[in-house]
């Protein structure tokens, strides 16, 4: 999962507890609201109300969260975790959850590069250079043509055609650079107007103007060494990107099983936290942060327990990881399995359908987030994919988009009438970071975790529910809180209501 181009598009908002309202344009706790309040929330407030008010109790609830991090030290989140306390002898130390991208010695992967690219290598050695009549076979021919299709997502051949240009773009800011120092010149002060005033032997002169003007992008204002930072990681990743094409390493080998069988399945290690991710930690606040000690923010559902699992790096998540994370998650008795994370290519699909079918069949909930592309998901597959009808199995899978605090579908969600269930807020939410800090940030990835928390809301006043009655019951109530502004963009066009599901929940109870 790309965090920061499909699932995640983070505002810079770093802060402490005490400066929320001074950085948010909303209330941090807007997205509990309803629209009576002037913001299209899924109605928390209203639901403890009602629990309160009927004097119900709560029972716990265990929410698998899926992703990059945990972090169970949280002071918002510790409270809340599930423990795991037998004798594990194939996931040792598993006591909050598990670390499926995790090595013996404690360490772990994160850069992995995209779905597309990673298929792009392995094909490469059979089929660049050809083209589609050198090959006869019906099988070749259509690998030939997936071959195309994943070289053209996987942008290589970008790299390579204006290689020679990045390259020389690079040499010029290279050069001005060290003409900057060598006049001690404050790079940190200097912006792209005063490179006109820079002077020095001809040559070098030449490549300064060529920096100056290859600047054309950016504000006259722009500083030089802020520009120049740019330039070098953009030209590291161009070689990066090019060199990697023939190296059949792989960041993923590292973590020593074998990656083409399910079956060797004990591997990895406990740490959950990652100081180079917040993304699972921002959506286990938005489940369960602690409601009740008056720091931070308030989780959506108080009796909601977190099983932390690391299947997601920076890139798209491994195929195998995330179908065994699933199987971890159902075979240690979670209730609810939230999946903020997607991509579009997966070669091992169905071991993560299969696995998706095997926590529909133990009655488990599956939440999966829609995606951030604004894309139509009834046109394009983006995987994991909703399970077909199973046999003697009812559906308990849910696909959902996000929707704004005014009620229309954020500007980046994916949506579709048939592929996506139905939306919730996912623009402007804040929730948990790691090392005790908060965010506030836009995805999709966060609208699930939010229905994730509903459902355990409901599931904990009503445990005699069925896990596909939950999803039933969750899609009930967003068709009663049904929103013009998401009309065609869901098959039900509104916001899950955790309020109006406690009283369907309640009619399914009383039957």
């Amino acid at each position: 999962m790309r965090f920061l181009k499909i699932f995640v598009i983070v505002q810079i908002l770093f802060y402490s507890e005490s400066s929320f309202a001074q950085k948010s344009s909303l209330p941090i706790h807007w997205h509990h609201s309803n629209s009576d309040q002037g913001y299209f929330g899924v109605n928390t407030n209203q639901a403890y109300e009602y629990i309160s008010n009927q004097k119900l109790s709560l029972k716990p609830v265990v929410v698998a969260v899926i992703d990059g991090d945990l972090d169970t030290n949280h002071e918002d989140l510790k409270s809340n975790l599930w423990v795991y306390t037998k004798p594990n002898k194939h996931y040792p130390e598993a006591v909050n959850g598990w670390n499926f991208l995790g090595t013996s010695n404690n360490t772990h992967i994160t850069k992995v590069g995209t779905e597309a690219f990673r298929e792009y290598k392995r094909l490469r050695p059979k089929y660049e250079n050809t083209k589609i009549s050198d090959w006869k076979k019906k099988q070749d021919i259509a690998e030939f043509n997936y071959f195309l299709q994943v070289k053209k997502d996987a942008k290589i051949q970008g790299y390579l055609n204006f290689f020679p240009i990045i390259k020389l773009t690079y040499e010029a800011f290279r050069l001005t650079d060290s003409t900057i120092k060598a006049q001690n010149l404050d790079g940190s002060a200097l912006s792209i107007k005063d490179l006109a005033n820079l002077k020095s032997d001809a040559t070098t002169q030449e490549y300064i103007e060529a920096a100056r003007r290859s600047s054309f992008r950016y504000a006259e204002t722009t500083k030089w060494n802020d520009l120049y930072a740019f330039q070098v990681q953009e030209y590291q990743t161009a070689v990066k990107r090019i060199e990697s094409l023939d190296d059949q390493s792989n960041p993923r080998y590292t973590i020593g099983d074998n990656i083409k069988s399910l079956g060797d399945k004990y591997y990895g290690n406990a740490v959950l936290v990652d100081s180079n991710s917040f993304h699972g930690t921002f959506v286990g606040g938005l489940i369960a942060a602690d409601r009740h000690n008056e720091i931070g923010i308030n989780g959506i559902a108080d009796n909601a327990k977190l099983m932390g699992i690391r299947a997601v790096p920076d890139g798209d998540e491994f195929d195998k990881d995330i179908a065994l994370s699933i199987r971890f998650a159902v075979d240690y008795g979670a209730n609810i399995i939230n999946m903020s994370f997607g991509k579009y290519y997966s070669p091992n699909s169905k071991w993560v359908t299969d696995a998706i079918k095997y926590a529909m069949r133990k009655n488990v909930i599956v939440v999966q987030a829609a995606g951030n592309d604004n894309k139509n998901l009834d046109t394009i597959n983006s995987y994991p994919i909703k399970p077909a009808k199973i046999k003697k199995t009812k559906n308990s899978y849910l696909r959902i988009g996000a929707s704004t605090s005014e009620g229309t579908k954020a500007s980046f969600s994916n949506y579709g009438s048939k592929e996506v269930d139905f939306f919730a807020p996912g623009e402007k939410v804040t929730s948990t970071s790691t090392f005790d800090q908060y965010k506030t940030a836009n995805g999709t990835s966060f609208s699930a975790p939010i229905v994730s928390g509903v459902a355990a809301l409901v599931w904990g006043v009503y445990p005699e529910l069925k896990a596909y009655e939950v999803v039933e019951i969750l899609k009930r109530s967003a068709a009663k809180n049904h929103v013009a502004g998401l009309q065609n963009y869901a098959v039900t066009p509104g916001i899950v209501d955790a309020y109006q599901a406690l009283l369907i929940a309640y009619e399914y109870v009383k039957k």
